[in-house]
């Protein structure tokens, strides 16, 4: 169940914001497919047993919420991203900068001649 879940989310997040939305049209089936490989992923039983749920009850207002996820955020919203922890997307880390005041001294020390 693992090996289909990581090879479902890696494919459906490496589609075009274009495609994911026209696979949403689909009566919601990929979204939902997403939804319970990703709650089967971190084996988090509610999500899992909310997804099956979902995709049952969830009906036209799911495929809504959905396709305005898809088109504004250009992601699906589910439990682990209302909670603020995101742990898929890393975050972009800051390059360490030197500092402008030290570089300038050193070239203004390497530039100047000696004086004999």
């Amino acid at each position: 169940m693992e090996d289909f879940a990581k090879k479902y989310l890696d494919w459906y997040q490496g589609q075009s914001k274009i495609v994911r939305a026209l696979l949403c049209l689909l009566w919601d089936v990929p979204s939902n497919l997403y939804r319970f490989s990703k709650s089967a992923l971190k084996k988090d039983n509610l999500g899992i047993c909310l997804s099956i749920i979902c995709a049952i009850f969830g009906g036209w207002i799911l495929f809504v919420v959905d396709l305005i996820c898809i088109c504004a955020l250009d992601k699906l919203i589910w439990l682990d991203d209302l909670s603020g922890d995101s742990k898929d997307e890393p975050k972009a880390e800051e390059p360490a900068e030197e500092p402008e005041a030290e570089a300038e001294v050193e070239a203004e020390s390497a530039e100047e001649p000696k004086e004999e």
